[in-house]
């Protein structure tokens, strides 16, 4: 182990190793030196991208502030407003076509995070802007295994043209690290589980990775050792946190395999592979879980401090059949005021907030320092086109969650004048992560009352 306990504070870098493993350790009291002054944990954050808006009416909360009443589509956030500010008249302008014509979904995931305009092309000659999640990144990631951690839920071509023109590259990222270079997600939950608990100084080929998982050996069974070492030497409160995160990272390891046996066993069925997420078996709802999961603990353990993730690409039309919802989500987003094409979208969109809700109430829950790992978190959920019918860029639907550390306030409603950039709001949380920049994008300054 790197570290161990003893008069001196058990190290905040401190991992269980074990034969091709590297646990990250949560927030522990034995991490705390004794007689010192209380440390606050890093802040960490996240941004969620929603595809295809949402019909406002359902978002838009009614009054201001606390006494705000929450709509349709934020209800299930009901229990977290205490936490959350609901942000309305944010706009951003690099959404808009400046004269390239259509292209709506393309410019609304890759402005979503950078606020700039992306030049009009299917060619290797991509150029928009730098995303805030890597501005952060490059300033605070150094002290994490990944500076950053890009995720999403659908897979997507790097290259080629995937809406009017625009390269699949805009469609399908809203982390970039440079204006032509994207910062490509994953979304195998495999994958991001070796990412984060995998050894990184294990060598293994892909042949041989095959084998142990065929061999089903889990990650906790080879740092059990380590495991069992490190609770002989903790108090009864850090023994309970660390059985509990050792239960959790078993259990979404346990989840991952479910979720790639259902696969195997549909494949075998004669399943159209294409439709295996899309809720035949219960596919999408499964794996939108177990990936909260390896974000909430990634965030836990500090193996990262920044984190995205795309809930679907630009204008991805992947229907909901769990929900009773067979179309498209893309295809009902243009419902033309019809009844029935909007009772779909709004089921489609309250799922989302459902799940993103059990999502901020396990970060709640879990104890960290004097407080928790929401209140530690700041997690920006928004989508990059208002009214999926309109295509617009302006008043977009954002709320931000969490305190990150102290240094934000929540506010409830806030209701800002109508086109204030969405830079802003990025530029609120540069500050608020120690980040000393005069301006983001074509921000015009910060949103008063959050920090």
């Amino acid at each position: 182990m790197s570290a161990y306990v003893s008069r001196r504070a058990l190290s905040r870098r401190s991992f269980l190793r074990g034969a091709g493993a590297c646990l990250g350790l949560p927030w522990l009291e034995a991490m705390q030196p004794a007689l010192s002054r209380e440390r606050v944990p890093a802040p960490r954050a996240l941004f969620v991208f929603a595809p295809n808006g949402k019909h406002m009416v359902d978002w838009r909360p009614h009054g201001e502030g606390f006494d705000a009443t929450l709509p349709f589509l934020l209800e299930p956030l009901r229990p977290l407003f205490a936490e959350l500010t609901v942000i309305s008249n944010l706009a951003i302008d690099g959404g808009n076509a400046h004269g390239d014509g259509p292209g709506d979904h393309a410019r609304a995931a890759a402005s979503f995070l950078t606020c700039a305009h992306p030049k009009k092309t299917g060619g290797a000659d991509l150029r928009t802007g730098v995303s805030v999640d890597q501005v952060l990144a490059a300033a605070i990631g150094g002290t994490s295994l990944l500076p950053s951690l890009e995720l999403g839920m659908e897979p997507g071509a790097a290259a080629g043209v995937c809406d009017s023109g625009y390269s699949c590259a805009y469609s399908n990222n809203v982390a970039w690290r440079s204006p032509s270079t994207p910062a490509a997600k994953e979304t195998d939950p495999r994958a991001t589980f070796v990412r984060l608990f995998g050894d990184p100084a294990a060598r293994d080929d892909a042949a041989t990775a095959a084998r142990a998982r065929r061999r089903t050996r889990s990650i906790l069974d080879a740092a059990q050792a380590d495991a069992k070492e490190l609770a002989g030497r903790l108090g009864p409160a850090d023994r309970s946190k660390l059985g509990e995160y050792l239960d959790a990272v078993r259990g979404v390891e346990q989840r991952i395999a479910h979720l790639e046996a259902e696969s195997r066993e549909a494949t075998r069925d004669g399943v159209d592979p294409r439709f295996l997420d899309e809720g035949l078996r219960g596919g999408f709802p499964g794996k939108l879980r177990v990936v909260y999961e390896l974000i909430a603990l990634a965030m836990q353990t500090e193996r990262t401090r920044v984190l995205t993730l795309m809930l679907g690409n630009a204008g991805s039309d992947r229907s909901y059949r769990f929900l009773g919802v067979p179309d498209g989500h893309h295809f009902l987003s243009h419902h033309g005021n019809d009844p029935q094409k909007l009772a779909a979208i709004r089921t489609i969109n309250r799922f989302h907030t459902e799940e993103f809700a059990r999502f901020l109430l396990r970060l709640k829950a879990t104890e960290e320092g004097a407080g928790d790992l929401l209140g530690n978190a700041a997690i920006v959920y928004g989508c990059g086109i208002s009214d999926g019918n309109r295509h617009n860029h302006d008043d977009l639907p954002f709320l931000l969650a969490g305190r990150a550390a102290g240094a934000l306030r929540p506010r409830g409603h806030l209701r800002c004048r109508p086109d204030t950039p969405a830079a802003n709001l990025y530029l609120t949380l540069l500050r608020a992560f120690g980040v000393d920049q005069d301006a983001f994008a074509d921000s015009t300054g910060v949103l008063a009352g959050l920090a």
